[in-house]
């Protein structure tokens, strides 16, 4: 604690040194002026009647901004979390949230490319100029998924004259980073650029079991990009390509168990508050998590008579596996196996390490003593028993949009466009057996492997996307302008099933069975609870389904400009995301496993025992399908941009209320199936809120900023869990803000030294619709009794940063410190009622580091 303190009190003091330097002799210095293409033409910020944050060259430079959660933190009514994997970035704008397993909420523009893949955006930020966040709905110019907002990201063009960078860094936890750019003149008229970037950390946290300090949280990204402008025709076209790659640790998560009626009995580890977990990673599998993306684009645009006709052409390939330990040990799926029995018991020997509630020895797991309590596996455990989890996730999409946009000095002015996309993804989920022989990356791997796959869930998943869209602004007077936008987008969907087939539907074995030998107690189940349902499948495949989503989005705004530095403005529009399709046999396994089709039927009721599910019953949760509905959200706001002081000072505010029809939720399940990953839809939502940013230019040397946002959701109908109603909108923060100082000043010549702080401020969260409820799950017919979940609730948290730099314009030397305070707090609960508990996942601790750039020009 003392070393912590110590560093911290020595940043402090640089900064506040370095401020005090600062305000001697220093003269007025105007905000920068901001010009974005929020509305697909360039306009200055205060012009444009819609929320946005953005980001210049020069405040991504002074932040440190270098991934997609570095932004996020510093705005207002927006939110992250980046757990699961490497490119399950989950992002929350006003209480709307990116669904794991369905399409984003946000529209994504890359240099003018709309991205079509909702894992696009947790990649490296290399050489990016500009950065643009805009809240509401967006989909009259964007589309699908734009119901909750848009990012928009510029990155750095190749100039007429010679340009070369090249970047160092390394930190704490074995961390490194470097790139390069080399950009200017290719023959007569063209002008081009190459850069690279790679980052590697071995993270900050060990597996005891493992015992190994490089193998949980790890990560290594690497990537190369080519840019080529050039002149043809009258026009001008930008070529792009890029190739990356990840590798990393994926799935760390402990368990925080809920079964309230039992602790007092069993330990309070039962029952324990999740914010207060100390985590261990005791899991025998090391993780692995591989991406690879290829992206190229070509776009043109040409000076007509009619306007500025622009168009793309973009393809884009990834693909993405993770593979780690599995989920469902506490049902004892592999407790016949003898590699199960042997890893178990010698685990037992070495309590030092494992959960308080850990396992019980084999000898007893199929007596009365075994089901009562006495202990069962955790998640993620240093056993066999849990067996394995895979996933896979491939897509290849090609999208081209035509756009003619009139010139801005006229009025009307307008935006005309059609857009089209093809999207092709696989998505495999599978789980299997661990001999502790080695695991093979597969969704199918047969009897005979290394790894046998006991549920595979597997399918092929199409999307044809047609729009077309426009916009026409008005200037009723020289100060009000008027604008309506309108897209309609249609999506045709459809799905087809590569499960592997028996010769026959009676058939004992064979690979439409679990392929390990004595899977769950020798029952033998399909590999695919659609076979259970209807076993005729098993001999004749899964049936293909098609589904057609469509949707038209129009909005109505006004912007007022009472003078040069004031502008009120308001908006209501309609957003939307396309519906899906779930794996196929996600129904039929909640039904079996939950509902009344099996044996075990959940529902309300209070008391220790199970409680009796009448014909009446209120079941824990139904209304799961393997199609969920399309996302429609209407949202109304208000607001003003404003200027002081000689445009020293801006203050800006708006407000906000959206309806939101079949909001998608991710909900994740474990059970004696194994796992099950599922997107349902929570019916009618109401969010209302607020924001509120300011900045000031104290002189030419300080920089003053903050911004606040508070978010108020709740759900008015969930008909999955009618029991929900009333309660808060999931993943949304029920505040979220930041602050910091901008500090720079001359020492020579040459040379200036800048500082700065930031803290970013998230309120509390919760992250599934059942939040104070009582609930029975699995465990309750083995006398565990009933869950509450009043305590699966985050924590607020505060995130502090810092960084001390010198520079002459040629060099540069920067120490940066993250989350200096150190501040614990989770990255995500998951809860899984019918599980009797939660997955929760840590955040990262303080690290410190140093950066050496070098430019040329």
């Amino acid at each position: 604690m003392s070393y912590r303190n110590n560093k911290l009190s020595l940043v402090g003091a640089s900064v506040l040194a370095v401020l005090a330097a600062a305000q001697s002799g220093a003269q007025e210095a105007q905000l920068e002026e901001i010009v974005v293409t929020a509305r697909q033409r360039a306009e200055r910020i205060e012009d444009v009647p819609v929320t946005i944050t953005a980001f210049t060259q020069t405040e991504i430079k002074n932040a440190g901004i270098e991934r997609p959660q570095d932004f996020i933190a510093l705005t207002a009514g927006v939110s992250q979390v980046q757990t699961a994997e490497a490119g399950d970035l989950q992002v929350n704008i006003r209480g709307i949230n990116t669904a794991r397993d369905a399409e984003t909420n946000f529209a994504l523009v890359i240099d003018g490319v709309l991205q079509t893949n909702p894992n696009a955006l947790n990649q490296e930020l290399s050489g990016v100029s500009q950065i643009e966040i805009l809240k509401g709905p967006q989909g009259a110019l964007y589309g699908r998924n734009a119901l909750a907002g848009a990012m928009i990201i510029t990155t750095r063009k190749p100039s007429d004259s010679v340009e070369f960078d090249i970047g160092l860094g390394g930190g704490e936890y074995g961390s490194f980073k470097g790139n390069f750019y080399l950009g200017g003149p290719v023959g007569d008229s063209a002008r081009g650029s190459i850069s690279a970037y790679t980052r590697t950390t071995d993270g900050q946290w060990s597996n005891l079991d493992l015992r190994c300090d490089d193998c949980v949280d790890f990560y290594e990204e690497s990537g190369f990009q080519a840019r080529l402008l050039f002149p043809v025709a009258g026009g001008d076209i930008d070529v792009k390509a890029k190739y990356s790659t990840i590798d990393a640790g994926a799935i760390n998560f402990n368990a925080s168990i809920a079964l309230a009626d039992v602790a007092p009995f069993v330990g309070p580890a039962f029952y324990a508050n999740p914010n207060e977990h100390t985590f261990r990673y005791i899991n025998n599998i090391a993780p692995q998590n591989e991406q690879e993306n290829l992206n190229l684009s070509v776009k043109g645009e040409w000076e007509t008579s009619l306007g500025t006709l622009s168009s793309y052409l973009a393809f884009n390939d990834q693909t993405n596996y993770f593979l780690t330990d599995g989920t469902s040990g506490a049902f004892l799926l592999y407790s016949l196996d003898a590699t199960c029995r042997r890893t178990n018991d010698a685990k037992l020997s070495n309590p030092g390490y494992i959960p308080p509630f850990f396992g019980i020895p084999s000898s007893i797991w199929l007596t009365p003593a075994g089901n009562n309590g006495a202990g069962f596996l955790p998640p993620y455990s240093p056993t066999t028993c849990d067996g394995y989890q895979y996933q896979q996730r491939d897509q290849q999409d090609t999208s081209l949009e035509l756009r003619l946009t009139s010139s801005g000095e006229q009025s009307p002015r307008w935006v005309a466009g059609l857009y089209a996309a093809d999207i092709q993804r696989r998505v495999i989920v599978s789980q299997g057996s661990d001999f502790d022989r080695g695991l093979t990356a597969a969704g199918f791997v047969p009897t005979t492997g290394k790894n046998p796959t006991d549920l595979l869930y597997d399918d092929d998943f199409s999307s044809n996307v047609f729009a077309a869209f426009g916009q026409v602004a008005y200037d009723v007077t020289d100060a009000l302008e008027l604008a309506l936008a309108v897209r309609y987008d249609v999506e045709d969907r459809s799905v087809d099933n590569n499960v592997p087939r028996c010769s026959s539907a009676a058939a004992t074995s064979g690979p439409c069975r679990a392929q390990t030998v004595g899977f769950s107690f020798f029952s033998n189940p399909y590999i695919n609870p659609a076979y259970t349902a209807n076993p005729a499948f098993a001999a004749t495949g899964i049936p293909s389904r098609s589904k057609s989503f469509s949707q038209l989005q129009p909005k109505l705004s006004a912007n007022w400009k009472t003078s040069e530095d004031f502008a009120v403005y308001a908006s209501y529009g309609y957003g939307f995301r396309s519906g899906g399709f779930n794996s196929s046999g996600s129904a039929a396994t909640v039904a079996s496993a939950f509902g009344r089709a099996g044996g075990t039927v959940l529902c309300l009721g209070a008391g220790l025992p199970p409680p009796t599910c009448g014909a009446n019953a209120t079941l824990n949760i139904t209304d799961v399908n393997d199609l969920y509905r399309k996302e429609v959200s209407k949202a109304a706001e208000v607001g003003f941009k404003s200027f002081f002081a000689d445009r020293t000072i801006s203050v800006n505010f708006a407000a906000f209320q959206t309806k939101v029809e079949d909001m998608q939720f991710f909900n994740f399940f474990a059970g004696p199936f194994g796992l099950l990953r599922v997107v349902t839809n929570i019916d009618e939502v109401s969010i209302k809120g607020y924001e509120l940013d300011a900045r000031w230019n104290v002189n030419e040397n300080v920089s003053l900023f903050a911004g606040y946002a508070v978010t108020d959701g709740e759900i008015d109908k969930y008909t999955g869990r009618p029991y929900t109603k009333g309660s808060e909108v999931p993943y949304a923060p029920k505040y979220t803000g930041n602050a910091g100082i901008d500090i720079k000043f001359p020492i020579t010549t040459n040379w200036t030294v800048s500082a700065r702080i930031d803290g970013s401020f998230v309120g509390e969260t919760w992250f599934h619709p059942v939040q104070k409820q009582r609930l029975p799950n699995l465990f309750t017919y083995f006398g565990f009794g009933q869950g509450e979940f009043s305590k699966m609730q985050r924590d607020p948290f505060q995130s502090i940063n810092a960084r001390l730099g010198v520079t002459n314009g040629t060099f540069s030397l920067t120490a940066w410190g993250r989350n200096v305070t150190d501040e614990e707090y989770l990255q995500e609960i998951i809860p899984a009622p019918e599980f009797g508990g939660s997955f929760i996942h840590d955040s990262a601790g303080q690290s410190y580091g140093v950066d050496f750039t070098y430019s040329f020009r």
